[in-house]
C-alpha cells in the first residue's frame, strides 16, 4: 500500500505558514497532511532542514514496529526508474529490535511503500539478534541483494558476521538468508567464534575492477602491532555479484587490510579512521573521505582501482590550505553527477568546527556545511572546494549516515534527519556558484 498519497488541500492552506520554508510543493503537501494527526508536530519541524522527498516518518507505534530510530539510509535506483530505499531502523539506536527495513518508489520518489522487515526483530514482542548497517546491491540482470551485519553473539551492533537475502522481482519475494564468509583480519577478536567488528556505512559502488562493487569497511579492534584499540578503514570488493550468486557464493577481495589499513592517530583522542566515502576522479583515480579522531576529515586515494590506498592526510579548504574542522561525525562525499559518474564535480558535508579542548573526539553534530568540489589534477589533494555553504541549519542531530543517486536527471541526497525522519534534497546549481567563480 502506498503512504501519503492524498492530500486534502484545505489542510495545506492551514499551515501555509508553517511550511513556507520547503523547497517543493511535494514536501509542502506532506508537511500539511500531518495536521490535525497525532503527528501534527510533524508538519513544521520535517521542513527545517528543507526536504524535497519525505521518504518515511515515524508511527511511534512500538508495539507493531519499533521505528522511531531510522540511520543508515541507503537509496538506489534501477535503469527503469525505480527506486528503493534499505535503512537500519528500531525504537532507539543498538535497542533490541534494531532491524533491516525496506521500502520502494515507482514515482520517482514522491510515494513509497509501507516498510517491510527484512531482518532482525520489528518490534519488542519477539525480540531476536540485532542486525544493521545493511548494503544493497543491484546486479547486471536486475537481481537485487541486501547484505548486513548479523550479530551472533550479544557483543554490541557492531560484532557480527554478514548475511544477505535477494530477490529477483523488486523485493517482492525474498530468498532465504544466508551468510557471507569473511576472512578474519589481524584486529578481529582473537577466539574465532567470535566475529569481527564492523560497519559499511555507504553503499557499495562499481568503483572496483572492472566496475565490480567496492565500498569502504570500518574495522574496530587492535592487531597485534597496534599501540592502542581503535578503528580504521578497509576496502571491500564484490567479485561476483553480476554472476547472481546465491549468498554464500558470494565473494570477496580485501583491500588496505591487515598493516596496510588507513589510521588516524591523535595524542589525546586515540586512534580512528573510519566511514570512508569513494568518488571517482576523471582521470580513473578514487578519492576517500574519511572521519576521524584528530578534528577534521582525512583523505586518501587509490590510483589501482581500490586496491592499494596512499597514506591519509587532512582534508584542505582553499582558504591557504587550512584543515576543516570536523568532530568524529559523518563526512560524506558524492559525485553531483551520480555515485560512479567521475564526473570531476563533487560535494561534500562538513560541521567546520572542533574544540580541541573538548573531552573527547565525539563533540555536538550542529549544523552541516555544504563544500562543493572540483577536480584537480595537478594539486596534491585532488578535488578542490569552494568557501562552504550552509546546508543543515538544525543546531544539532546532522548525522548524515546518507546517499546519493540522480532522479529525473537531477541529484537528491537522501538522509535520516536527526536519525528520525528519513528525506530527500535536491542537491541543485546554486550550491555550486562560488566553485564555477573560483575556478573560472
Amino acid at each position: 500500500m502506498q503512504t501519503r498519497t492524498v492530500f486534502i488541500a484545505h489542510l495545506l492552506s492551514l499551515c501555509a505558514a508553517t511550511v513556507a520554508c520547503a523547497q517543493s510543493e511535494h514536501a509542502k503537501k506532506i508537511a500539511a497532511s500531518f495536521i490535525g494527526t497525532p503527528f501534527e508536530t510533524y508538519a513544521k519541524d520535517i521542513l527545517v532542514n528543507k526536504p524535497d522527498y519525505v521518504v518515511f516518518a515515524p508511527k511511534k507505534n512500538k508495539r507493531v514496529t519499533g521505528d522511531t530510530y531510522n540511520d543508515h539510509f541507503q537509496v538506489f535506483s534501477k535503469p527503469d526508474g525505480m527506486l528503493f530505499a534499505v535503512w537500519t531502523q528500531a525504537t532507539k539506536e543498538a535497542d533490541i529490535d534494531q532491524h533491516i527495513a525496506f521500502s520502494k518508489s515507482t514515482d520517482q520518489g514522491l510515494t513509497w511503500s509501507e516498510p517491510v522487515v527484512l531482518a532482525g526483530s520489528k518490534n519488542y514482542t519477539n525480540p531476536q539478534l540485532l542486525a544493521s548497517w545493511q548494503q544493497p546491491m543491484v546486479s547486471k540482470s536486475g537481481r537485487i541483494y541486501v547484505l548486513w551485519n548479523q550479530q551472533v553473539t550479544s557483543r554490541g551492533p557492531h560484532c557480527g558476521n554478514m548475511f544477505g537475502i535477494y530477490s529477483d522481482n523488486n523485493g517482492e519475494i525474498w530468498s532465504a538468508p544466508k551468510m557471507v564468509p569473511m576472512k578474519r583480519m589481524d584486529r578481529d577478536p582473537q577466539d574465532p567464534a567470535t566475529p569481527p567488528s564492523w560497519c559499511n556505512w555507504q553503499r557499495p559502488l562499481r568503483l572496483g575492477q572492472d566496475g565490480r562493487y567496492l565500498v569502504g569497511v570500518s574495522r574496530h579492534g587492535q592487531a597485534p602491532y597496534d599501540t592502542k584499540s581503535g578503528c580504521t578503514v578497509e576496502f571491500l570488493q564484490f567479485n561476483n555479484i553480476d554472476d547472481n550468486p546465491n549468498v554464500d557464493a558470494i565473494r570477496l577481495s580485501w583491500f588496505a587490510s591487515n598493516e596496510k589499513a588507513l589510521k588516524v592517530e591523535h595524542p589525546k583522542f586515540g586512534s580512528a579512521c573510519e566511514e570512508a566515502g569513494i568518488v571517482k576522479l576523471p582521470d580513473g583515480r578514487l578519492f576517500a573521505l574519511m572521519r576521524t579522531c584528530a578534528g577534521h576529515p582525512f583523505w586518501s586515494q587509490s590510483r589501482d582501482d581500490g586496491v592499494t590506498w596512499s597514506t591519509p592526510k587532512e582534508l584542505l579548504d582553499r582558504d591557504g590550505g587550512t584543515p576543516y574542522l570536523h568532530p568524529r561525525s559523518p563526512c560524506p562525499i558524492y559525485d553531483w553527477k551520480g555515485p560512479e559518474a567521475a564526473s570531476g564535480t563533487y560535494f561534500a558535508l562538513v560541521h567546520k568546527t572542533f574544540d580541541f579542548d573538548g573531552k573527547n573526539e565525539y563533540q555536538a553534530r550542529g549544523p552541516l556545511y555544504l563544500i562543493a568540489g572540483k577536480f584537480n589534477p595537478k594539486a596534491e589533494q585532488p578535488i578542490e572546494f569552494a568557501p562552504a555553504k550552509l546546508f543543515a541549519e538544525r543546531p544539532s542531530g546532522n548525522s548524515f549516515y546518507a546517499s546519493s543517486t540522480v532522479v529525473g536527471g537531477k541529484t537528491v541526497l537522501w538522509f535520516p534527519d536527526k536519525k528520525f525522519y528519513l528525506l530527500g534534497r535536491i542537491i541543485g546549481s546554486e550550491w555550486f556558484d562560488g566553485l564555477k567563480q573560483e575556478t573560472e
